[in-house]
């Protein structure tokens, strides 16, 4: 676990000397183990019954994840609870405070509305979750966590380049707004505005990816995610939408959690739309093919 000098302990973290847990990063898209790399974070444990009635809350640091601590659990923690971790939590979303009486399916995380129209993309979001069982000695229990939020990565290929850049843009319509305390994504409608450049070959990118909230796969209209192209126009006329799109040769646009979805919407000569997408790892922005 983590070193220290066993004549002088003053450096050391307290043993705990019942219940505790380790907290583990894993990189879910290639498996690895980036406990040490410290990329999640600090972090909030928060503790509820079977039942899913709030208990407890602990405060994780960095140091103490990086290094594999133990976490001890509270005095009055239930023989068996259920446990939830939310780690790398800055400002670009809203956490909410459980208090006496709160419920695991309460909303935890809410999207920070920028005006009245667009909201805040958020932060690289770690989440974790297990169910801890009694124990009546010293004993581990390891919760392992993962990124909780999705990135996407937008290109528009075919726009006309002797228009200035900045009279394009993208939004990106999904059908939650957040999480409850469990993980689960909470419906309410989002939008998010991202503007873009082009780049040498003429293609029309958003400026890197950017983070959502993950969706499953989208098996009705209510679950949709909405792309959208728009050129502005003059302050007399609304903008001029570019393109639309749902799906993907009949596939409805799904934002994994901690993968990369990168899309290629391409207007052709015609008037019609050749739409592609790929899955990528984390951050990992796929370069598409000129043809």
């Amino acid at each position: 676990l983590f070193g220290c000098i066993r004549e002088d302990r003053s450096d050391c973290f307290p043993v705990a000397e019942t219940r505790f847990v380790v907290l583990k990063i894993v990189d879910e898209a290639t498996g690895q183990d980036i406990t040490q790399t410290g990329e999640a974070g600090s972090a909030v444990l928060y503790l509820f019954s079977q039942g899913g009635r709030f208990v407890d809350r602990i405060s994780v640091t960095r140091e103490r994840i990086m290094k594999r601590a133990p976490i001890p659990l509270p005095d009055g923690t239930p023989g068996r609870c259920r446990a939830v971790v939310w780690a790398n939590a800055g400002t670009g979303q809203r956490f909410h405070s459980p208090a006496a009486g709160s419920r695991i399916e309460d909303r935890a995380v809410s999207l920070i509305e920028e005006d009245d129209t667009f909201h805040h993309t958020p932060d690289d979001l770690f989440f974790g979750r297990a169910r801890l069982g009694p124990t009546g000695e010293a004993a581990s229990e390891e919760i392992t966590l993962i990124r909780k939020n999705a990135r996407i990565h937008i290109t528009a290929r075919g726009l006309d380049r002797n228009t200035p850049e900045d009279l394009y843009y993208f939004t990106v319509e999904i059908p939650d707004d957040g999480y409850d305390f469990a993980g689960n994504p909470i419906s309410g409608t989002a939008h998010v505005h991202r503007t873009g450049t082009f780049r040498d070959n003429g293609d029309f990118s958003t400026d890197g990816t950017f983070n959502l909230v993950h969706t499953d796969e989208a098996d009705s209209q209510a679950d949709e995610v909405i792309v959208n192209l728009y050129e502005r126009m003059s302050a007399r006329s609304a903008d001029r939408l570019l393109a639309s799109v749902t799906e993907v040769d009949g596939d409805r646009i799904s934002l994994p959690a901690g993968r990369t979805l990168n899309l290629l919407i391409e207007l052709n000569e015609g008037g019609g739309l050749s739409i592609r997408m790929e899955i990528t790892p984390w951050n990992e922005i796929y370069q598409w093919d000129i043809w």
